[in-house]
């Protein structure tokens, strides 16, 4: 696929986001987070409207792509922080309940591919189409990747330029149902098992997370047996679950 020259095209605009593919990223980076924080029945896209964005942007010009390298660096930091915040939550939930809950997420899982497969036979869709559609349906941004990966490492490079965008136009079909099918899930969830998120979130210490109410107080210290101490000398000697933000010594306040 080649870009249309500049004086052939209609829209200087379109021009200018393909001549500058950060203005590209940035732009619907911001616009997307913009739209993530309209309400909508009290429901919010959040993080997920960038990719309706990106969708909307990537419909009106086929030549405004970024570096792959923007993709790459978005899936390392993406998996990176998701270890970081759910790995201690991941292994601590084999101690109470673990084995039950894996095995439905697998359960889920292999419902899906089944799922995929049936779609696969009964519209003869491709495979690389398929392997977008599982990835889009679970709302699973890595699996993407490998997926698109795969095809690269494996394929000639006549194929790869045939094979590289339908794993991206199943999983942009079938990743706005998923979300929006999750929402609805949940929802439907809650008022039939009337679920009370406040009690839920009291089971999470389980699972390594805290489910406590965070507070927020001023302290003075007046005690003489302090004087000359450190705040986190006294943080030890009472053995107090706080967080101490900043500390006010006469008129020097200091982080």
């Amino acid at each position: 696929v080649h870009a249309v020259p500049y004086d052939e095209r209609e829209e200087p605009m379109i021009q200018v986001l393909i001549d500058n593919p950060l203005l590209l990223l940035f732009l619907v980076s911001a616009l997307g987070y913009l739209l993530g924080q309209v309400r909508f029945f009290g429901t919010s896209l959040g993080i997920a409207a960038v990719l309706f964005v990106g969708l909307f942007f990537g419909a009106l010009d086929r030549a405004l792509n970024l570096p792959a390298i923007i993709y790459l660096l978005g899936l390392v930091l993406f998996v990176y922080t998701v270890g970081l915040s759910s790995g201690a939550g991941f292994f601590a939930s084999f101690r109470r309940d673990g084995l039950r809950y894996n095995i439905f997420g697998l359960s889920m899982l292999l419902f899906a591919a089944g799922l995929v497969v049936a779609i696969y036979y009964a519209l003869r869709l491709t495979p690389a189409v398929s392997a977008g559609l599982f990835a889009g349906a679970l709302t699973n941004t890595p699996a993407l990747a490998s997926v698109l990966d795969g095809i690269r490492t494996s394929s000639a490079p006549e194929v790869v330029e045939r094979l590289i965008n339908q794993p991206v136009v199943g999983y942009s079909i079938a990743y706005p149902v998923g979300f929006i099918g999750m929402i609805i899930a949940i929802s439907v969830a809650q008022r039939t098992w009337r679920v009370d998120p406040v009690r839920e979130t009291e089971t999470l210490r389980a699972f390594g997370m805290s489910g406590d109410r965070l507070l927020n107080h001023t302290i003075e210290v007046t005690r003489p047996e302090a004087e000359g101490r450190s705040a986190r000398d006294l943080l030890a000697a009472t053995q107090a679950d706080v967080v101490i933000g900043r500390v006010k010594r006469g008129e020097e306040m200091t982080l």
